[in-house]
């Protein structure tokens, strides 16, 4: 029988069993049941875990052979009731109904006690004791005192061992992300290798339709420029394929150099005239007389940002319209704006259109990527892009850049006077 004193020494060695680091939590509940058998004079006992939504397991017993034994939670067993019914259930030879549980299993004795293991007000399982080697009853104390203590200790062990499952899981996820990184580097390299061995032949051809241009027949002459657009645009695509992977990890770097606001546009803008001129577009460069303004950042990086919005709106704009591109300053800073008169991008999709891949609008082959490039160019410089637009009467692209010299510690543009 369990006497007071008994009481202190069960909780002072149940935490001491509790707070052994050295020891698995499996080892744990096993001593723990030992334990409990033995000061309860008891010969026979059990743990009991919930290890599905269906079932409970043996994880600790003085018959070792049962441990690991799975039963079902809709079962009539002692241990499904309390599990069900979150109470303890004693049993004893006072008791009128104690006959229905006499005859089960190997028992040569009626009592026996099973206390349910709550955390959080959920059972998460069950502590059973049979086999009283002196007389066949528990007393209040020893009733009390295990529904107290160790039911309360076990319930934190199997939190420790949730703890350590999901530290496990943790580390069974990192290592995971740790070949997914390893597949993706593979795959980035080989994508920029792929792409980059790709601007050969295309230049290749860029060439020669270049002297076909001057060389070929007249009659012949459509069909070369129409080759050449799809090449320069072939060209432009792949270039925005490989510096959008290249800002992404951080391997393009960027030279910065003081350049003209209105020399950038200028030279943006003569670059696309032909392509212009071939669509019956013209080209507005809104800049007044005298006005100079300087901006800090990566001359043909910029360009191509440029070349990229300017060649958006001409895709998207009717033939005998305009494009205008200009500039004004802003805090220390220069927007840049280019104007279309196409058929607008709708509210909902005006941050759509920065991802890559995404479709604009329709009867167009554009990707999305030289959107996409723009975004992370101007943002590498600091800036901003957005686009304004009320979905029917065409759009206007603007983005900021600092204008003046820029040095952070973290930066990874390479400025030079």
């Amino acid at each position: 029988m369990v006497k007071h004193t008994d009481i202190m020494e069960l909780i002072k060695r149940i935490i001491q069993i509790s707070n052994n680091q050295d020891t698995p939590n499996s080892e744990k509940l096993q001593d723990i049941i030992l334990f409990l058998t033995e000061i309860t004079e008891t010969s026979k006992g059990s743990i009991m875990l919930k290890k599905n939504k269906l079932g409970m397991e043996v994880v600790a017993s003085t018959n070792k052979e049962l441990i690991g034994i799975k039963q079902p939670l809709n079962g009539d067993s002692p241990s499904c009731w309390v599990f069900k019914n979150k109470i303890p259930l004693y049993i004893d030879k006072k008791d009128s109904f104690s006959g229905q549980y006499a005859d089960k299993g190997n028992y040569s004795k009626i009592a026996f006690l099973v206390i349910p293991v709550i955390r959080n007000n959920e059972v998460i399982g069950v502590i059973n004791l049979t086999e009283k080697k002196d007389h066949d009853s528990f007393s209040n104390e020893e009733r009390a005192a295990l529904l107290d203590i160790a039911g309360l200790i076990i319930s934190q062990i199997e939190t420790f061992r949730l703890a350590e499952e999901l530290q496990e899981n943790q580390k069974v996820l990192k290592n995971k992300n740790s070949q997914l990184e390893k597949l993706e580097k593979l795959r980035s390299d080989f994508f920029q290798m792929m792409v980059h061995d790709l601007k050969g032949p295309v230049s290749e051809v860029i060439a020669n339709l270049d002297i076909l241009s001057y060389t070929g027949k007249k009659e012949n002459q459509e069909y070369v420029k129409a080759a050449q657009s799809g090449c320069d645009n072939m060209y432009r695509m792949i270039s925005n394929l490989l510096d959008i992977t290249r800002i992404e990890d951080g391997s393009l770097k960027l030279i910065s150099e003081k350049i003209s606001a209105s020399d950038i546009i200028e030279e943006a803008s003569s670059r696309l005239f032909a392509t212009a001129k071939n669509e019956g577009i013209q080209i507005i460069q809104e800049i007044k007389e005298k006005e100079e303004l300087y901006i800090w950042g990566d001359r043909g990086v910029l360009l191509r940002v440029f070349q990229n919005i300017i060649m958006n709106a001409i895709q998207h704009s009717k033939t005998k319209s305009k494009i205008h591109a200009g500039f004004q300053t802003s805090d220390n800073s220069v927007i840049f704006y280019i104007k279309d008169n196409g058929k607008g991008i709708k509210p909902e999709l005006q941050e759509l259109i920065f991802d890559k891949y995404f479709h604009t609008r329709e009867g167009t082959s554009s990707t999305g990527l030289g959107l996409a490039f723009c975004k992370l160019a101007v943002e590498s410089h600091k800036g901003k892009l957005w686009v304004e637009s009320d979905g029917i009467k065409g759009s206007c692209f603007k983005f900021i850049i600092p204008q003046i010299k820029e040095i952070e510690e973290d930066s990874e543009l390479d400025f030079r006077d």
